[in-house]
C-alpha cells in the first residue's frame, strides 16, 4: 500500500537505479556490495563446520519508484539450494529469467533466507536469537553457520522469523503443525505468550485475530499471500501486526491488521487517538463496543474497540482486495469473533497498566496514524529506545510505543503460513525444523 515519503528520507535513492547496499562485497573487504548481485556463499553446520547440503536458499529483491513521493513497485524472487559442499549461488538480478527492474523504478532492498530442517533458519538482515540486525552478511563468499534446532525454541516464533513466499511456505508447512501444538498447549515446550513478547504481559498476536483462511473466505481472493509482521513497530506485549501481501499483485490487494492489547482505560484512549488521527474517520459502532470507518485514496480502514477485553484493532485493505468498505467490515466482524474466542472478558484487568510514560518518565507520543504506509521510512523510536533497523518492506500506520523495543513474531491460530522450505516433512514428524 503506497504512502508518502519525503525524498530526504531516502538517502542515495533519488537518482540512482540501485540503493547503496548495507552489506560488504566480501567478508574480508571494506568495499560495499551491490543489491543487484550476484550472490554466493557456503552453508555449514554451526557446531561441526561440516557443509550443509540441500538447504533452500531464497532471495528477494524489492523495488521502489518516485522521487519526491516514494512508493513500492513490486519485487522479484529467486530460489536455489546448496550443493554437496554446502555452496550456493544466486545469479545477478539482470541475469534472472523474466523482467528485471520495472520501468522507472529502482532496487531498494535485497534479503536472503537459508532454511534446512533440523536447523534454525538464517536471514541476511536479522538474527534469530535476539532479532537484532545482522552485520556479517556479504555479497560474495558469504559464510552461513546454521545452529542446530533446540527443543526450547518456539516454532511459532521461528516461522514468523523466516517470513513468507511460496517456496518457503511449501518447505515449512510441516512446521505449522508444531506451531499449532504450541498455541493450543497440547505440546510441552516454550510458552508462546512469553516467547513472543517483550515482558510476557499477555499480548495478543495479530495472526490470531485474522487468518489467511478467514481472509480468503470473505474476499474470495484465490491468489497467494506472503504473511509477516509490518515494519512500523516491533511486536511487543502491547502491540502486534500482520501484513497479508498478495504475491504478484499490486499493493491494492494487500491487507494489514494491527492489534493493541491494553488495560481497559488505555484501550479506550488508544481507540480515541485512532478516531482523531485517521483521515476521514467516522464512528459507526457496528463492531464491538465502538467502531469506525475511514477511507484514504485507494485504501479502506476499519477500527474497533472491545473495552472489556482491552483490545483495539485497526484493519486496512486495498480496494482491489476489498471491493467495498462493507467487505472490510465483514473482516472486522470475523476478527472480533476470533478475539472473543481467544481472550476472556476482563482479561485486560490483569495486564500491566500503561501509565503513558516512557522509561525516563517522559510522556509517550505515539505517531499520528495513517491508512497509508510510508515506503522505506522507519517509524521514529519511542523515547529511550534505540532505533530499529531499516525495514525491508514498507508497512502501514501507527502503533502505541511500547515500554521496551523487541521485534518479535506473533502467533497464528492457523499456524503462520510459513515461508520457504525445501523438502519439508509431513505432519506428525518430530518437532525439529
Amino acid at each position: 500500500m503506497a504512502g508518502l515519503l519525503l525524498a530526504a528520507t531516502v538517502v542515495g535513492c533519488g537518482a540512482g537505479r540501485v540503493r547503496p547496499a548495507p552489506f560488504r562485497f566480501r567478508p574480508d573487504s571494506v568495499d560495499p556490495g551491490s543489491l543487484l548481485g550476484p550472490f554466493d556463499g557456503k552453508v555449514v553446520d554451526g557446531t561441526s563446520g561440516d557443509p550443509v547440503a540441500g538447504a533452500l536458499v531464497y532471495a528477494t529483491w524489492s523495488f521502489q519508484s518516485g522521487s519526491a513521493m516514494q512508493e513500492p513497485s513490486g519485487y522479484r524472487e529467486a530460489v536455489a539450494s546448496t550443493d554437496s559442499s554446502g555452496r550456493y549461488r544466486i545469479a545477478a538480478l539482470d541475469d534472472q529469467d523474466g523482467p528485471g527492474v520495472p520501468r522507472g523504478a529502482r532496487v531498494s532492498d535485497f534479503y536472503l533466507v537459508v532454511y534446512k530442517r533440523g536447523y534454525v533458519a538464517y536471514r541476511s538482515d536479522r538474527r534469530f536469537d535476539d532479532l537484532g540486525p545482522r552485520l556479517d552478511f556479504a555479497q560474495r563468499q558469504n559464510q552461513v553457520r546454521l545452529d542446530k534446532w533446540r527443543t526450547d525454541h518456539s516454532h511459532v516464533r521461528h516461522l514468523r522469523y523466516v517470513g513468507g513466499g511460496p517456496a518457503i511456505a511449501a518447505l515449512t508447512r510441516w512446521e505449522t503443525q508444531e506451531a499449532a501444538a504450541e498455541l493450543s498447549g497440547i505440546k510441552a515446550g516454550p510458552r508462546v505468550a512469553t516467547d513472543l513478547v517483550v515482558s510476557g504481559g499477555g499480548g495478543l498476536p495479530a495472526s490470531l485475530v485474522l487468518s489467511e483462511q478467514d481472509l480468503r473466505a470473505i474476499t474470495r481472493f484465490d491468489g497467494t499471500f506472503e504473511t509477516g509482521p509490518l515494519n512500523d513497530e516491533p511486536d511487543t506485549d502491547l502491540y502486534s501486526s500482520q501484513h497479508f501481501r498478495a504475491l504478484g499483485q499490486p499493493e491494492s490487494f494487500d491487507v494489514a491488521v494491527r492489534v493493541w492489547k491494553l488495560d481497559q482505560k488505555t484501550a479506550q484512549e488508544r481507540y480515541g487517538e485512532l478516531v482523531a488521527s485517521l483521515p476521514g474517520a467516522k464512528e459507526v459502532n457496528e463492531i464491538g463496543d465502538r467502531s469506525m470507518r475511514a477511507t484514504e485514496q485507494q485504501i479502506y480502514g476499519v477500527g474497533f474497540l472491545d473495552q472489556k477485553r482491552g483490545v483495539v484493532v485497526l484493519m486496512t485493505c486495498g480496494q482491489s482486495q476489498c471491493k467495498s468498505i462493507d467487505v472490510l467490515v465483514a473482516l472486522g466482524r470475523k476478527a472480533h469473533e476470533n478475539i472473543k474466542r481467544t481472550v476472556a472478558e476482563g482479561a485486560s484487568e490483569t495486564a500491566p497498566a500503561d501509565d503513558g510514560t516512557g522509561q525516563d518518565g517522559a510522556p509517550l507520543q505515539p505517531p499520528a496514524p495513517r491508512l497509508r504506509p510510508r515506503p522505506g521510512q522507519q517509524s521514529a523510536p519511542s523515547p529511550g529506545q534505540p532505533a530499529q533497523p531499516s525495514p525491508a518492506r514498507p508497512a502501514p500506520v501507527p502503533s502505541r510505543p511500547a515500554p521496551k523495543p523487541a521485534p518479535v513474531p506473533p502467533a497464528p491460530t492457523t499456524p503462520p503460513q510459513p515461508a520457504p522450505g525445501a523438502g519439508g516433512a509431513g505432519p506428525g514428524q518430530d518437532s525439529s525444523p
